[in-house]
C-alpha cells in the first residue's frame, strides 16, 4: 500500500504540472503560467541565446521546442501504470507457463501482482522486471532502429554537426526521443518498489544524468547524437536483461554462459568501444569545427556552455560505464574459476539461484547456513526460511530461544 500511496502521489505530481508552460527561449524575460496565474521573472541571464547557442543563433530559429519536454513527465506515470498491466497479464501468465508459481492459479497469480505483487521483494518479482525491461528495451532498438535506419547521421557521425542548430526533427524522431525519456522517467518513479540492488545509488544516477542529457540535448537540438547513444545503449541492456531472464531457470545454466559471453560482446563494442570512440571522440574533435571553427572546448570563458555541459554528462555516462565494467570483469573471473555466470547487477537480499550456502553468525562462532529449496517451485526460491546450519559437514541445531 505505501507503493500504491507513493503511484497516486506521483500521478498528483505529474498532472499538477500540466499547468506548467515554461519557454525559456527570451533572451531576457522568462514567463510561465502556474494556475493560471502568470509569473514573469526579468533578468534571466542563464538562458540568453548567446550562452547556449552557436554564435547568431536565437532560440526562436530551433525547430525544437523547449516546453515539449513536458510530454515525458505526462507520460511517465501511465508508462508505470503500463508496466504493472503489461507485467500482470503477459508476464505472469509466462511465468505461470515456466513454472514459476508452483500450485497457485494463474488468476491467484495476476490478482495478486496487481494488489501489490508489483511492489513486493520476491524472487517472481525479480524476474517479472528484468521480463518488462529486456521488453522495452527491445521495443526501444527495434523502433530506433526503423527511425534511423535512412538517417544520414547514423552512419557518418559527423552529420550530427554538420548544419546545426538547423536540423529538423521529424515526427518519428520526436516519438522516439519523448518516449525514451519518459521510460527514464518512469524508471525513477519505480526504483521506490522495484527490488533494491547493490548498484541502486548508481542507476539513479544513471537515471538522472540520462534525462538531463536527453532533455538538454532537445532543448538545443542536439537530438541527432542523442538517438544515437540512446539507440548504442539499448543493445547492451537488451543482452543483459534477457541474460539475467535464462539465470533465473537453472536447467539453463549453458544457456545463460553463452549468453553472458554475448552480453560481454555487446558491451565492450557499444560500451567501451562505439560510445567513447564514436561518439564521445567525435563530440570532443570534430562538432567545435564543425558548428563554430573558433571555439575552443577548454577556454571556459568563451560562450555558449552548451557543449561543454553534453560534454560532461557523456563522460559521467563513460565512467558509469567504466563502473559497471570492473563489476562485470569480476563475474568473468567468477565464471572462469566457477563455470558459471552471476548476476551482473545483484539485488540487495541474497540472489541467485546457484547460491546454496552462506555464511552467518552463530553464538560468536561463523557457520555455514545451507539452502532448501522451496517447496512451492523447483525453479525460484522465494525465502531463506528452512536453512540450516552446517558445521564441518554436520547439521547444527540452532539453541533454542529462552
Amino acid at each position: 500500500m505505501k507503493s500504491l500511496s507513493f503511484l497516486i502521489v506521483a500521478c498528483v505530481f505529474a498532472f499538477g504540472l500540466a499547468p506548467l508552460q515554461t519557454d525559456f527561449r527570451c533572451s531576457g524575460v522568462v514567463s510561465s503560467t502556474v494556475g493560471g496565474a502568470v509569473v514573469i521573472s526579468a533578468g534571466m541571464d542563464v538562458w540568453r541565446a548567446d550562452r547556449w547557442l552557436p554564435r547568431g543563433v536565437d532560440w526562436h530559429q530551433l525547430p525544437t521546442n523547449s516546453s515539449d519536454l513536458i510530454y515525458p513527465i505526462y507520460f511517465a506515470v501511465p508508462l508505470v501504470v503500463f508496466r504493472i498491466f503489461f507485467e500482470s497479464f503477459i508476464g505472469v501468465p509466462l511465468g505461470f507457463a515456466l513454472g514459476y508459481y508452483g500450485n497457485v492459479s494463474l488468476l491467484s497469480a495476476i490478482l495478486d501482482h496487481l494488489s501489490g505483487g508489483f511492489a513486493r521483494q520476491t524472487r517472481v518479482k525479480r524476474i517479472l522486471e528484468c521480463f518488462w525491461r529486456f521488453s522495452y528495451y527491445t521495443f526501444a532498438f527495434l523502433y530506433g532502429c526503423a527511425v534511423l535506419w535512412n538517417k544520414p547521421w547514423l552512419w557518418d557521425v559527423k552529420q550530427c554537426w554538420i548544419g546545426y542548430p538547423f536540423h529538423q526533427v521529424d515526427d518519428s524522431v520526436w516519438w522516439y526521443y519523448m518516449i525514451e525519456t519518459s521510460f527514464y522517467y518512469s524508471l525513477l518513479i519505480a526504483s521506490f518498489f522495484d527490488v533494491k540492488r547493490s548498484d541502486f545509488w548508481q542507476l539513479i544516477i544513471h537515471h538522472l544524468v540520462t534525462i538531463g542529457l536527453l532533455s538538454s540535448s532537445f532543448t538545443i537540438n542536439f537530438v541527432r547524437v542523442g538517438t544515437l547513444v540512446l539507440i548504442s545503449h539499448d543493445v547492451a541492456d537488451i543482452l543483459l536483461e534477457f541474460g539475467k531472464l535464462t539465470r533465473y531457470d537453472r536447467n539453463l545454466k549453458a544457456v545463460t554462459n553463452v549468453c553472458f559471453v554475448v552480453f560481454l560482446t555487446g558491451w565492450i563494442i557499444t560500451r567501451l568501444g562505439y560510445y567513447p570512440l564514436v561518439l564521445v571522440r567525435s563530440a570532443l574533435f570534430d562538432a567545435a569545427g564543425l558548428i563554430q571553427p573558433d571555439y575552443d572546448l577548454l577556454d571556459f570563458t568563451q560562450v555558449p556552455y552548451a557543449p561543454r555541459v553534453i560534454i560532461a554528462m557523456l563522460f559521467i555516462l563513460l565512467l558509469l560505464h567504466i563502473f559497471w565494467t570492473v563489476i562485470i570483469m569480476k563475474i568473468v573471473v567468477k565464471t572462469v574459476t566457477e563455470g558459471e555466470a552471476g548476476d551482473l547487477r545483484s539485488d540487495s537480499e541474497l540472489s541467485g539461484d546457484e547460491e546454496k550456502t552462506k555464511l552467518v553468525k552463530q553464538n560468536g562462532k561463523k557457520v555455514l547456513v545451507k539452502r532448501r529449496a522451496s517447496p512451492k517451485s523447483s525453479k525460484c526460491d522465494e525465502s531463506d526460511s528452512d536453512a540450516q546450519p552446517v558445521q564441518n559437514g554436520v547439521k547444527y541445531r540452532r539453541p533454542r530461544r529462552e
